[in-house]
Formats: structure tokens, C-alpha cells, sequence
């Protein structure tokens, strides 16, 4: 049965609610916004009591009294709310967090033992689906003690005769029955596992595309997702999902002044490079490529070999003396890259071990030298183990640094079971980038873990885990410092800092509404602070559930059915 029957309700409600739909509540084009706390995140001035909006652009900052001096627009006041620049995402991916979304939940966060996951996936097998394989997403043996890898046994008596594959939570790794195998054309010696990325992404290629109306409705909802969350901008490190043109879908969803979303692509190796025009909210910035894989299925290319622990040798199934292996060697990546910097595109080259940040490194510091290109500024994603001389060359060439902090928050009680005390005591070492003046921003990496800004916000200065274990705690940044990174610093590392990421005159006045004010709430406290709303170009985001649809989607969702 077609997972699509699911939402058919849905579509009837929306089509019935289209003949009710009204436009949603606008601004006036010109308006003075006031609230509690204005954080501008502009060093001269870093906080101001008004704001002054005409049409998309922030004209005016500064007292109240001043503002209504200058201008007879009428008062927006947000009373015991704070204002901030909206919140930008630089490392996320769109579609497969909307696709694994509606994948089988076996995540950390809702199952506590193997056997209740392997109940689930039971479970899955007779149930509905979006396309005609099982994808179960989440499998998390560093969150979920003694999940040991399914055997290819196992997996084939759930499923016997229809496709199953089994991803974990950070993507890198997958398990997958003899009817997957058959179906993605692997052949695997022993067992289930995918342990090479290449592998993962031919076994996902050979799922069968959902319809694409389906598809556009989940990216839709996810996108209005970012913005529930407080973000205004999202950088999309790499259009990966399940669909035969994901560019141009993110295209038809970002597009135009009603989308949820300001979008900025960085396209993978496969994907057409062409300079699609900018629209108003999505342009094609980058080219993305990864140089090795997660820490935690044993695919960061470290120097050192991982610890000798029952997690990494029982669990994760590594040998004593396993280092991950680097995906691209020099010559290679530099031929790669090359093109791109000469065109000017900005490139993200994901990197966890320090043998996969040499490689960056230098080839990054030879393109700079033999074709200096003043204002093109390249970027590190994750860098969990950079040391102090690599975050100092990265400084020297320009690059940016984006962390992934969010490993401390979810496994950071299991990082010296990976890599020992003094690894761990560097661990994602974003004070260290701070002081050493580098571009420094946070993110997500979604779907690898929730779209929860406030607890990314919270980790970077707290430095703790879920459970409270406090990992490398002088790696903790000042509340200013880790809400700059996921404000100015993020627009700065997608080029676009004179557009958005602070409140200053000529920028988009683009905003993040809270209930209370991340730099002065308690640290411990700031994960449970809410979004109220979120402004772009000055006008807020329609967060209805409605907005998703329109007649022409509505008219091809129904068509999906019959």
C-alpha cells in the first residue's frame, strides 16, 4: 500500500480550507518595531529600543522617542519579548531531513534498548510506506547501550522479500537485507553493513522516488519547520534526497517572496553547475565535498587510531589501531576544486579527523596562493578534532570553521570511549577558533540531529551533554559570542553579511522573536527558551500548516492518489 494514502485526509481538510484561506497577518510596509530587548548583535551599538522598517530594509536604529522623531509609522510593540537577528542555519539538508522524516523513527530519543527497535522495524514491515522499501532511520549505537549491528539473518526475517535498509543517525553507515542488496546491486562479502559512504548512497539511489507532489509538500513542511524553529536563512550543504532534481525543487520551493525560508545551495559533484538565477531567496553559492565520514561509525580520518574500548572494537566493530581513512587525497581533491575557485565559488569540504583537515588544508592554502581570489572565502564543516595549528593555518587562508557542537550535547558521555582524555579535552575547540580570530558558526547538520537551535545556543557555552557530562569545558563560548556564530558569523560564511545576521540600517530586516533573552538567561536554561515569530523582509512568516499547500500542489497531490 502506497505510504501516500496517509496524508489523503489531509489533502481533502486542505482542499475544503482552501475555500476558507485567507491572506495572512501583514505588517504595515513601514513601522516602528519596539520590544523588551533588541539585541543587534552590532558591536557599536548591541542593543537598541526600536527599530525602524521600510518595505524589506531596517532604516532606522535607536531609541524609541528618536525613531517616532523621525517617522509617523505606527508602533509594532512586542512588550516582555526579545528581538534578534534571525537565526541562520549554514549546514543543513532540506530534503532528506523532510524524506527521514517520514521514514521508521528508531532514533535514540524514542527507543532505549535494541529489542525495541527491532520490535519497530517487526512492526514496520506490514505497515505503510512512502515508497515501496522500508527506511528506518536513527539506528544510534553510541546513544542506545548494546546495539550491536543487525545481521543480514535478522533483517531478511523481518523483511524476506521487500527492501529494507536500516540508516544511522549521523547518515554515514547503513544495514540492508538480501532484497535491498539485490535491488541496489551490492554485493557484500558477510553481513549487512554499509560501512562505506559510497555504498550508503548507492543503496539510497536505488530507492524508488516518491511523487514528486508528496515530495514538495514534506520539503514545504520542513522548510516551515526551519522557521518555527527561529531561523530566517539556511545554508544547504549539499542537496542530497531522494529525488530526480533536487536543485530545481529546492529552486520551486524557495523561490518567491512567500517562501519560509532565505536558501543558499552548495551543490554536490553530480549536480548540473550552473549559475541558476537568484531569486529572491535562494541562490546556487558553493560546491560541497566530504572528506571523510562520522566519528562515530569509525569514518574520521584521525592521526591517531581510535581508543581500544568495547564501544569502538564490540559495538562499533573497529580493529585496534583503526584510523578512518581520507576520502581525497591532495592531487585529486586539488584538481577537483580548482575549477570551482577559479569561477568563484565558495566550497565546503567536510572534515572531522585531523588527517582529513591536513589534506584541507593544504590544498585550500595552494589554491590561495597560485590564484589569489580577494573575498572568496572557503569553509571546514564539523571539525571535531582541529588542533590549535590547524585552526591558526585555516585563519591565515581565510577559511571559516563551522561546528557541529551538537556531538557534545548527544554522545559527549561517550566520547572517551572513541578517543581518549586528551582528545577529548580539544574536542570541538570553538574558544580556541574564537581567540584565534576565525570565522566561527554552529549548526545542526539535520536530519543528523533535532532542529532545536536553542540547545546548539546552550551546548556552546555550557558544554555539556544531555546527561550533564561537560566536555572540554575552556572550549566554552560567551552567550554573545555562541549567538553571534549563529547570527552574523553564519551570514558572514555565506557571503552574505551585508544583507542580514545583524540589525543594522541597510540590512534585511530580517528577525527572531523569543520570550526571553539568550544573553542574559541562565545558560542551563536557554534550550527551553520559544520562538514567538519570525520576520523576513519585515513581514512574518505564515507558520499555518495551510501555507504548504496551494491550488496547483493541492490539484497534484490528488492526482498522486488515483
Amino acid at each position: 500500500m502506497r505510504w501516500s494514502v496517509r496524508i489523503a485526509g489531509t489533502m481533502i481538510i486542505g482542499g475544503l480550507s482552501l475555500l476558507w484561506y485567507s491572506q495572512p497577518p501583514q505588517l504595515p510596509d513601514v513601522y516602528i518595531l519596539t520590544a523588551g530587548t533588541i539585541v543587534t548583535m552590532d558591536p557599536e551599538q548591541p542593543e537598541v529600543e526600536a527599530v525602524l522598517i521600510e518595505g524589506a530594509v531596517i532604516k532606522s536604529v535607536g531609541s524609541l522617542a528618536d525613531l517616532m522623531s523621525q517617522s509617523n509609522a505606527p508602533v509594532i510593540r512586542r512588550q516582555g519579548r526579545t528581538v534578534i537577528p534571525g537565526l541562520v542555519e549554514p549546514h543543513t539538508h532540506p530534503i532528506a531531513s523532510a524524506l527521514l522524516g517520514a521514514a521508521v523513527d528508531i532514533g535514540g530519543s524514542r527507543y532505549a534498548s535494541r529489542e525495541g527497535i527491532m520490535a519497530a522495524l517487526n512492526g514496520a514491515a506490514d505497515g505503510m510506506q512512502l515508497t515501496p522499501w522500508i527506511v528506518a532511520f536513527g539506528w544510534d549505537p553510541i546513544a542506545i547501550a548494546g546495539l550491536h549491528p543487525p545481521t543480514l539473518e535478522e533483517l531478511d526475517a523481518i523483511s524476506p522479500d521487500k527492501p529494507l535498509l536500516v540508516l544511522t543517525q549521523m547518515l554515514h553507515q547503513a544495514f540492508i537485507n538480501s532484497a535491498g542488496l539485490k535491488a541496489a546491486g551490492i554485493a557484500l562479502s558477510h553481513g549487512a553493513g554499509l560501512t562505506e559512504l559510497d555504498l550508503v548512497n548507492q543503496a539510497i539511489a536505488a530507492i524508488p522516488v516518491a511523487p514528486d507532489a508528496i515530495i514538495e509538500l514534506l520539503v514545504r513542511r520542513q522548510y516551515q519547520a526551519y522557521a518555527k524553529a527561529g531561523f530566517t536563512s539556511i545554508g544547504i550543504a549539499g542537496a542530497v534526497g531522494r529525488h530526480p532534481d533536487p536543485v530545481g525543487l529546492l529552486y520551486r520551493i524557495g523561490s518567491g517572496r512567500d517562501s519560509s525560508l532565505r536558501s543558499f545551495i552548495y551543490l554536490l559533484e553530480d549536480q548540473e553547475d550552473v549559475r541558476r538565477k537568484q531569486q529572491s531567496r535562494i541562490s546556487v553559492v558553493g560546491r560541497k565535498y566530504w572528506l571523510d565520514g562520522s566519528p562515530f561509525t569509525g569514518g574520521a580520518a584521525t592521526r591517531d587510531a581510535y581508543e581500544v574500548t568495547p564501544l569502538t572494537t564490540e559495538t562499533l566493530g573497529l580493529s585496534a589501531g583503526h584510523r578512518g581513512e581520507v576520502l581525497l587525497q591532495e592531487d585529486e581533491l586539488y584538481e577537483k576544486l580548482r575549477p570551482h575557485h577559479l569561477s568563484g565559488r565558495q566550497i565546503a569540504l567536510h572534515v572531522q579527523g585531523e588527517q582529513a583537515i591536513d589534506v584541507a588544508l593544504t590544498v585550500l592554502a595552494r589554491l590561495a596562493r597560485e590564484i589569489p581570489t580577494p573575498g572568496l572565502n572557503h569553509r571546514l564543516e564539523h571539525n571535531a578534532l582541529i588542533t590549535k595549528e590547524q585552526i591558526l593555518r585555516a585563519g591565515e587562508i581565510g577559511v571559516s570553521l563551522g561546528f557541529f557542537v551538537d556531538h557534545i550535547t548527544y554522545y559527549g558521555d561517550q566520547l572517551q570511549n572513541i578517543f581518549g582524555a586528551s582528545r577529548v579535552d580539544r574536542y570541538m575547540p570553538v574558544a580556541n577558533a574564537q581567540s584565534a580570530g576565525v570565522v566561527v558558526t554552529l549548526h545542526g547538520d539535520h536530519p543528523a540531529t533535532s532542529l532545536d537551535p536553542m540547545q546548539t545556543l546552550a551546548t556552546a557555552i555550557t558544554r555539556k551533554s544531555l546527561n550533564g557530562m561537560v566536555v572540554a569545558a575552556d572550549q566554552s563560548l560567551s552567550a554573545r559570542q555562541a549567538l553571534a556564530a549563529m547570527t552574523l558569523n553564519a551570514a558572514k560564511q555565506l557571503g552574505q553579511e551585508t544583507q542580514f545576521g545583524s540589525i543594522q540600517i541597510g540590512k534585511k530586516a530580517d528577525f527572531t522573536i523569543l520570550d526571553g533573552n539568550p544573553l542574559s538567561t541562565n545558560p542551563s536554561d536557554i534550550s527551553n527558551l520559544q520562538v514567538k515569530a519570525v520576520l523576513i523582509d519585515g513581514q512574518p512568516v505564515d507558520l499555518r500548516w495551510i501555507a504548504t499547500l496551494s491550488p496547483g500542489l493541492l490539484w497534484r497531490l490528488l492526482k498522486s492518489q488515483f
